[in-house]
């Protein structure tokens, strides 16, 4: 029987963020991961400390954005490769009162004055956008390349067996006291990461995990656009010189992952709001993000089972929380640090477990 100190089940942004304290600190692991509907290959992977539809500064957004770039520079120097792209968030306001109450908050609002700008004319050069109003820039923004980041780390993985590309079967996990053995594996902890399809996690299913189904899209269009983040109703961003990313839909109600015509008008309509140009749509798909009911992440062991750990509830900011909490869990687990209140599994203990 093979000894390891981790399994790692999924191969998402919390997962690719947990694994690199495993990468980091030589230990033994295995992660086990069945190659479907991952919500992080199909997410922009966009990192903005600013909620813009309220112009308020996320939770903790400071620290989030600090363990991001820790994070990700890591990779970018294990792999070589670039991960990390920075550029611009542009919100288009909807009126005049919006622009006054962005200026408001930019000005006046301590803890938003670094990620605010004040000039609300930076898109005028830009012929093709509609922004009658202005639009704000949101400051320290960009996105991390999960399309490239996670292929390139599963192919590693692979490289050195430490993957196995399958369904993982909780029937055959076997809970001692002070360690874990599935199939022909035996392991000290085992890390949960595995996004909304925890609900059918035997250990964790009762926990309260939301699932939300975001549908985006690929255009493209011979529109002349800036290299940065323009949001209207929809997000878009571009991928290459004429290739773009359009998303994301909220459906709480159609847990499927099948993409749907209703889902691409709305995208194309909210894009056609903020471009005045044509576009072509290359690929349409589909995901579900685990959110949670207080919006809050899920981080910790199980009540009774203390070998086992739960990471998820990212939500849409995983690519900024992920890494500050498999920092935490981490520390938790290695070192026995506590995890904060706001973040800690234990704090759905009395309602969610038997």
């Amino acid at each position: 029987m093979k000894q390891v100190d981790y399994i790692v089940v999924g191969l998402g942004v919390a997962a690719t963020a947990f694994i690199k304290y495993l990468l980091e600190h030589q230990h033994s692991f295995v992660v086990i991961n069945q190659d479907f509907h991952r919500a992080s290959t199909v997410a922009a992977g966009l990192y903005n400390p600013v909620v813009l539809k309220r112009f308020s500064l996320v939770w903790d957004a400071r620290q989030q954005l600090e363990k991001m770039h820790e994070l990700f520079l890591w990779y970018e120097q294990f792999f070589d490769k670039k991960f990390i792209d920075e550029m611009p968030v542009f919100r288009i306001f909807n009126d005049e009162q919006e622009q006054k109450t962005w200026h408001k908050k930019a000005t006046t609002h301590h803890e938003l004055v670094p990620f605010l700008s004040t000039d609300f004319q930076q898109l005028k050069i830009y012929n093709d956008i509609k922004d009658p109003y202005g639009s704000g820039e949101v400051l320290a923004t960009g996105r991390i390349d999960l399309r490239l980041l996670i292929p390139t780390l599963e192919q590693y993985l692979r490289q050195k067996e430490n993957l196995l590309q399958e369904k993982f079967r909780y029937e055959d996990l076997q809970i001692a006291p002070n360690s874990i053995s599935y199939q022909n594996l035996q392991a000290k902890h085992v890390i949960f990461c595995e996004g909304y399809h925890i609900l059918s996690n035997p250990y964790f299913r009762k926990l309260p995990i939301i699932g939300v189904k975001g549908e985006v899209l690929t255009i493209r269009t011979e529109a002349k656009l800036p290299k940065a983040v323009v949001k209207g109703k929809e997000f878009l961003f571009p991928l290459s010189s004429d290739e773009y990313f359009v998303g994301a839909t909220y459906d709480r109600d159609c847990l499927d992952y099948e993409v749907t015509e209703s889902a691409k008008t709305e995208l194309l309509s909210g894009i056609g709001k903020v471009v005045d140009s044509s576009f072509m749509v290359l690929h349409q798909q589909a995901s579900i993000r685990p959110t949670v009911k207080d919006r809050r992440p899920i981080i910790g062991g199980h009540p009774t089972y203390k070998n086992l750990y739960c990471f998820n509830g990212m939500g849409t900011r995983g690519t900024m929380l992920a890494p500050k909490m498999a920092e935490i869990l981490y520390l938790h687990i290695e070192k026995g640090q506590p995890i904060d209140n706001q973040s800690d599994i234990a704090r759905f203990y009395d309602e969610y477990f038997d």
